[in-house]
This record gives C-alpha cells, structure tokens and sequence, in this order.
C-alpha cells in the first residue's frame, strides 16, 4: 500500500478512473514521484478530487507514458495539518480556497478538533464570513457537516475493515445506503448487507457480531438474511420466482440447516417479514413481483378503456386508404405486413414479431408515418445504443436508448413541477421551459415503439409502462427466439404468446431467402441441424468447418482473413471473451496479422489495447453530446500518437471522426465480438466459433446466425453444435411470476 496525493483527473469511464497522483509514502521507492494511477471501478468507490490523499494498492510499472500503478484498489484518508484546508475548500459547498485559508490561519493543527465539535458553529462563522452572519452560520455548519460525514465514513470503513471486508466498493455503497448510523445499524442487524456482499461475509460478520450464540431476534434475522440471498441468487440468473422445493434447499444450504423444522422456520420468518411473496409455484422476489404485477395490471387496464384519447383509429377502410397513402409505391407492403399495420394502429398494445428478412424494420416505418397522420406522435426507443440508431435511421425519427428515455422523463417529471408551481421565479420558469421542449414525453398521442423488446427486462419495462396516460399507445417488436434480457424477469415473452396482441410476420421476402440464411436459422429455432451447404470461400449461406479444440482458433483465424476480416467484410461473433476462441485472444491475434501485413503502426492507447489505420473498433458508451453509440462499429483511418487520438469511420457515417483521448477509452478492437456486444449489429459475412460454454445454446446460435447478411461459417465440432441444440432456449429456463391471461380485467 502507498499514500499518494491526487493532482488530476485523466479519464473517469464507467469501468475505471485514471489520474496523476504523486507518491507521499516516505518509504515506498519512488517517494515524492509523479505517476499515473488506473484503478477499475470495481476497486474505487468515487472520482478522487486532486488535493485529497488516497491510500492505493498496486505496484508502480513502467509504460509508455511513463510510471503506472496498476491499482486494485484506493480508499480515500482523512486529511491531517494543512490537508485539511484543502478537503474544505472541495467538499464543503461555499468555503473554497479563500475561506479554508482563513480557517487554517485561525486554528492552524486544532482545526480538526474544532470541525469536529458541534458547538463550534459561532466559532468557525465568526472566522469565514464575520461580516455576514447570516451566510456565516450557514457556511460553518456546511464545514461541519462536510468533516463529519468523512468521519462517519472513516469510522464505517473501520468496522467493515476489522469484519475483512476488502471490498471497499461495497463497502461504501452500503455507508451511503445505511447513512449516518452505518455502524449501528451493522451491529444491531448485519445482513442489511446482503444485497451488497457475498453471503459467507456477511453471515461471518453475522456470527462474530453475535459471538457465537444467536438470540431468537438475531436468529430470525438470519432466517430472513438467507432468504434475502436465496432471492439475490434467483435474481442474478434472471428469475423472478422461485419454486419452494428450490427455494426451501438454498436456505437450508446457506443456514446449514441439519432439520427440516429449521427450514420451516425460515420459511415462516421469510413469508412474515416480507422477504418473498407467496405464489401457487413457489415464493416470488417481493421487489420483481410489485414490478411484474404492475406491468401486467396497466396493460390490462390500456386495453380495457380501448382507443381513448385524442388519436382514435378511423374505419377499417378509411384506415387502410391511409396506410396506403403512407406507403412507398417502390416498396409495397406483404399482405401480411399490411395485416400487421392495420392490428398495430387498432390495439392500445400490441406485439410485432418475425424472423430476419420479414420485414420487421419497414413496418415499423409505416405504423409510425400512419400514426402521425392520423395526429399522434411517436416515441421510439431500443435498449442498445447501436440499436437505437438503426431505429432512427429506419424509421427516419429520433430514437433513443431506454436509459435515456427514462432519465429524460424523470427529467421532466422534475421540469414540470417547476412549471406548474406559480410561485417559480419567470426566468427560472423561461430556463425550465426550453430544456423541457427537447425532452422524451409522454402524452395521450404517443405511440412508444420499443424495438429488440425481447432483450428488456422487468425493471426497465416497468419504468416505461407505469408512465403511459390513458390514450398512449405500446409497440413492442422482437423476436422472442433471441437472447433474453440480461436482466432479470421476462415480459416480452409472456406477451407475445397471446394472439390478441400479437401480429406475426413469416414471409421472409425474396431477397433475403436467396442467402439461405433465414433457412437455416428457422432449423436452428426449431432446434433442428440446418443442412449446411459447402465452404469454398467467399459466397453465400451457411457453412460448417469441423475443427477440434485445439484447431479451433487457427481455423477461425483462416476463414476470418478468407472472407475479408482484414479488409472489413466479416466479424467473428463468439461466446466468451477469455479462451483460446474468445474475444480477446482472436483480437490480439487478428490484429498482428492485420499489422504484419499492412505494415501499418500499432498505436498503444490509454488502457493498454493498441490501433492500427484499418483495424475494425467498436465504440463501448451512449455519448448522445458526440452522438456516438454503445455497440457502433467502425473502422480506424489513421492514428495520432503524440496526441493520442485516432481518426475512425463508423458505420453508415459520411466522414471519419477524430477521437481525443478521452474517448479512446471507449475503444475496443472488433475483429471478434461477444453475441450480446452485436445484438442490433450485423455483417456481410460472420464467423462463429462453437466450443463448449454455458452460454451456447438454441437462442445464442439464432442470434449468432442472425447477425450475417450474406454469409455464415460456423467453426468447431459437430457435436458441440448439436448439444447446444439439445437444450432448452435460454428464455424458456427462466422461472418469471409474469402471468399473461390476455383478457382485461
């Protein structure tokens, strides 16, 4: 461990900080040296602000730009002497530099003795604003709350220290959760924590809190600890539910329960203190089920009032003379798509689902173009960013992310109580009133289009629906047989079974089934081998190359490099990142033989990973300000070493843009990609290595498959491809509490 001191901030990404800090620790080798700390969120708990002292794991290394620690993790200290000045110039609000020196100079060493007293408001108001003691008194107790509350956070941290609890991440998670009285509250109850820590921590502290002897109270709190974890646990693998004969034996493996009376007893101190909700299979996530039932109640309640509101659909055939008008003459629509838009415009929910190459997209286009003119207005969103794009573009409207779909009507919900109160301020009003217009809203005429709605789970969907207005209508297009949210819970799925609300394409139009691609995957969903046709290098459909194990990879790097990887024809979609076939090792390889043979240089970015001109990228974050996508693909044009920015087209972009460094940390080769980073994505021509993994079953292969536009090679053993079609779609081993009966209550 080493004491540094922060001096600035280089990158601050979701998954990890970098900053300049300089070595304090007297005895550490490079005392008093400036270096550059990178550190994963995972192992910090905030942004450190330059001045503040930080107690940091990790060794110092040698890089390109100069010494490195390679921290695993960083806890913020207390300050001391003249650290002090420092920290209340930044953390208390109206102190700054000016009046933390006033204090200093007055108190000098005693100034944490004096932050530290309650008392001492007058003394410390008199000091930073003696001419305004109005402001002072609030300043002095803004300086005192700020000292406190890192006290309360020292003092926190402590007692998890002395538990072994060395994940500080967590560990302040739960001091800002629990507030003031972390301590007291870990003592009187430790398995508040086990949302937050792993069970064997938290019943460790549990048991040593007690000493070894656990009164009724403390046992019972135990009971429902484990139930708390035993729901954790089904939540993590997506279920919402689990059935009692489960749920009964991970309690009594986490309780070491010898007794099935023990086990009773948890059961009983679980269903009593509301930490599961009965159900007829088993016991439901008390938190999921007030979600899942919530969804399904204001879906039966939007169809049960039918077309209320001021966009009503017109007759049958006055509907369909509009449709027709905002149908392109170049591109007529399948009898079946024009089915769906008609059931589409008449449901207040509805569902539109299909394979790849039923026309999904342009269906979409026509529901949209025929509510606006019936007077509506659209609000369309896709969970991913990559999706969301191809929404925008398809569609010809702006599409956002669900993320940021619901921070915007949060943001609104917040505008418009600013306006609604006739006491706001007029310019304050004014400045509310031009933030609110670019915001997502929701009103009786909106149509929410959700595309990739088989990937939103309970959470998110919950969010959008408990906002609709009576009057607003909901599409939501998928395809059930792709993969799962990565989130917990199923709504998509549930839905989608029920023919009132669903309209199905299954023409695959012409130009699409000449690849023989959407045969294929139509084998695959049915579970059933698809007929392969003949690998003989760059054409179309779907190939099989048996490879084993140890061949695997090389054979993935041949026919990548076979069918223009290099050049920008094919990706490789894979299961894991690790391995021999994962994504990281077929992208360190690609990328040396695409360097070996282009001569191009290969420039060292922030976080280790290099850029050549030409190597393929994907971009990792929603950044709406540069309009730049999770999920995008794109192509390096040309690197800047000394700047340390690269030049990179992205897809379905007229220029190339230029990336400084501070978005170079969102950069990630993309000659290999998982099957969940390119949901939303495609290829001319994709590669798939199949290897045993957990994650390789029917839905994965649909998706994999999927993503190619022209051609599919699959790479591996026969047999390994055959088991994943043995099991069940990951969908379908998901235990939900969603009941869907269709009819309206």
């Amino acid at each position: 461990m080493m004491e540094i001191v922060v001096e600035s901030i280089v990158s601050d990404r979701h998954f990890g900080v970098i900053f300049s800090a300089t070595i304090l620790s007297e005895t550490h080798a490079d005392h008093g040296r400036r270096v550059r700390v990178r550190i994963s969120k995972g192992g910090i708990d905030r942004v450190p602000i330059p001045g503040e002292r930080w107690l940091v794991d990790g060794e110092v290394v040698g890089t390109r730009h100069g010494p490195q620690v390679e921290a695993t993790s960083a806890r913020h200290l207390l300050p001391t002497g003249r650290l002090v000045r420092d920290f209340l110039a930044s953390h208390a609000p109206g102190i700054g530099q000016e009046r933390a020196a006033r204090l200093w100079s007055a108190f000098g060493e005693k100034l944490t003795d004096v932050l530290a007293d309650e008392g001492a408001v007058h003394q410390i108001a008199e000091v930073v604003a003696p001419d305004r003691p109005m402001l002072a008194l609030r300043l002095a107790a803004a300086a005192i709350s700020s000292w406190m509350d890192a006290r309360s956070e020292a003092a926190a941290l402590a007692r998890f220290d002395g538990h072994g609890v060395t994940n500080l991440a967590a560990a302040r998670r739960a001091i800002r959760i629990l507030g003031d009285d972390t301590v007291e509250r870990l003592t009187a109850n430790p398995y508040v924590l086990v949302p937050l820590l792993p069970w064997p921590v938290v019943d460790g502290i549990g048991l040593r809190v007690a000493a070894g002897s656990l009164s009724p109270t403390e046992e019972v709190r135990r009971q429902v600890g484990a139930a708390d974890e035993a729901v954790k646990r089904a939540l993590g693998n997506g279920d919402t539910m689990l059935p009692e004969a489960d749920f009964r034996k991970v309690v009594r493996t986490l309780l070491k329960a010898g007794s099935p009376a023990s086990v009773d007893a948890a059961v009983t101190a679980a269903l009593r203190n509301g930490a599961v909700v009965p159900a007829v299979e088993g016991f439901r996530a008390p938190g999921a089920a007030l979600m899942e039932d919530g969804i399904v109640e204001r879906l039966r309640e939007l169809m049960r009032l039918g077309p209320v509101g001021p966009v009503r659909p017109p007759s049958p055939s006055r509907l369909a003379e509009l449709v027709a008008d905002v149908t392109s003459e170049s591109y007529p629509l399948h009898p079946q798509q024009a089915d769906a838009v008609m059931q589409v415009l008449s449901r207040p929910v509805a569902c539109l689902t299909g394979g790849g190459g039923t026309g999904k997209t342009y269906t979409c286009k026509v529901v949209c173009d025929a509510w606006e003119r019936m007077g509506g207005e659209v609000l369309a969103c896709a969970l991913a960013g990559k999706a969301a794009l191809r929404l925008s573009r398809s569609t010809r409207r702006l599409a956002r992310t669900l993320a940021r779909t619901l921070g915007e009507l949060d943001e609104g919900e917040r505008l418009d109580a600013v306006l609604d109160d006739p006491g706001t301020d007029e310019e304050v009003r004014a400045a509310a009133l031009r933030k609110r217009i670019d915001l997502a809203c929701l009103t009786p005429r909106t149509l929410i289009l959700v595309d990739e709605a088989s990937m939103v789970d309970v959470a998110t969907m919950y969010g959008i629906v408990r906002r609709m207005p009576d009057g607003a209508r909901l599409l939501l297009v998928g395809d059930p047989a792709q993969l799962p949210p990565v989130g917990f819970g199923l709504v998509f799925h549930r839905l989608v079974t029920d023919d009132a609300l669903t309209s199905r394409l299954m023409h695959v139009h012409r130009q699409a089934a000449a690849t023989g691609i959407p045969a294929a995957v139509a084998a695959v969903r049915g579970r059933r081998m698809p007929e392969f046709v003949e690998y003989a290098g760059v054409g179309d459909g779907v190939s099989f190359i048996e490879a084993d194990e140890d061949a695997l990879a090389g054979e993935v790097r041949r026919v990548a490099a076979e069918l223009g990887i290099l050049e920008g024809g094919a990706i490789v979609v894979t299961a894991t990142n690790g391995g021999n076939a994962g994504v990281h090792a077929l992208n360190e390889s690609l990328h040396e033989r695409h360097v070996a043979s282009t001569g191009a240089f290969p420039m060292r970015g922030l976080l280790g990973r290099f850029f050549s001109a030409g190597s393929p990228v994907i971009f990792g974050r929603n950044d709406y300000r540069l309009g730049l996508f999770n999920g995008l693909l794109g192509r390096v044009v040309r690197t800047f070493p000394d700047e340390m920015a690269v030049s990179v087209h992205f897809e379905d972009e007229a220029e190339p843009r230029l990336l400084a460094a501070e978005h170079i940390v969102d950069l990630d080769l993309a000659y290999a990609v998982t099957c969940h980073k390119c949901q939303g994505s495609s290829a001319p021509r994709v590669v798939v290595p199949v290897y045993p993994s957990r994650v390789v079953d029917p839905s994965w292969l649909y998706t994999a498959l999927t993503r190619g536009e022209r051609q599919v090679v699959i790479v591996g053993d026969p047999e390994h491809f055959s088991d994943a079609l043995e099991k069940q779609f990951a969908a379908d081993l998901r235990r939900v509490g969603l009941r869907w009966s269709g009819e309206a209550a």
